[in-house]
């Protein structure tokens, strides 16, 4: 949740500083009551589901196995708007962040609410193709939930980190950030599309999150470490 973009956007969205303090406190206890809710139901679900490789897809190996038509029905639309929700924000963001930090900044300065909008409306669809193409290239024969769990790893190997060392550690600098954002992304890709299949079964097994955000934390280290005083130099 440290790395979702689009929490930020909908808390500087708060009135004051007040609200968004209440809305983030509220919402810190309901996802906590929430995670243990889908933790505690993904447990039993996997107690009754004798093969251990519908593990990864157990809460909708439930819905369509042990719950009632009804109630599993009404479970996969939930799983499948929140997805689509997920989506929808994962194109907002990167759309509003390019027209506030490049198209406003950079290319046009001066343009009117009605360009803004406009605007805004291509970037969502030029990052939706591609995306879509993305999606096609590197996860050709995975399911929609395959591909969300896909998108997931890369935010959360690489932006976690950053945002978590951005709040808590002074000592993190610009050079080491960007290091641990493409080591995450890289080793993210590369052992979904390449070392996995050259590992052993066991180890083949293991999530990409685990080395990526690994890697992704030592290069935010040690980078950061090696390039804090140029930096410091630099400002100065």
């Amino acid at each position: 949740m440290l790395g979702d973009a689009n929490q930020y956007q909908r808390i500087f969205a708060s009135k004051n500083a007040r609200g968004a303090r209440t809305a983030v406190i509220v919402m810190i206890f309901l996802a906590l009551l929430v995670e243990e809710l889908i933790i505690a139901e993904a447990w039993f679900a996997g107690s009754l589901t004798p093969d251990p490789e519908n593990g990864r897809y157990i809460l909708i190996y439930a819905a369509r196995h042990f719950m009632p038509q009804a109630l599993g029905i009404i479970f996969m639309i939930t799983v499948v708007g929140i997805i689509i929700s997920t989506a929808d924000s994962f194109l907002l963001v990167p759309s509003t962040t390019f027209i506030k930090d490049i198209y406003l900044n950079h290319i046009n300065p001066k343009a009117s609410e009605k360009r803004i909008v406009f605007m805004s409306r291509l970037m969502v669809l030029t990052f939706g193709i591609i995306a879509w193409v993305v999606s096609r290239v590197f996860s050709e024969s995975t399911t929609v939930f395959e591909k969300a769990l896909y998108a997931f790893t890369v935010y959360g190997s690489t932006i976690t980190p950053c945002l978590v060392a951005a709040l808590l550690w002074k000592r993190a600098t610009k050079a080491g950030a960007i290091s641990s954002i493409l080591a995450g992304t890289v080793t993210t890709l590369l052992w979904e599309e390449i070392i996995k299949i050259h590992l052993p079964q066991e180890l083949a097994k293991l999530d990409a999150v685990l080395p990526a955000i690994t890697l992704s934390v030592i290069c935010l280290i040690v980078v950061s470490m090696c390039t804090k005083n140029k930096e410091q130099t630099a400002e100065g």
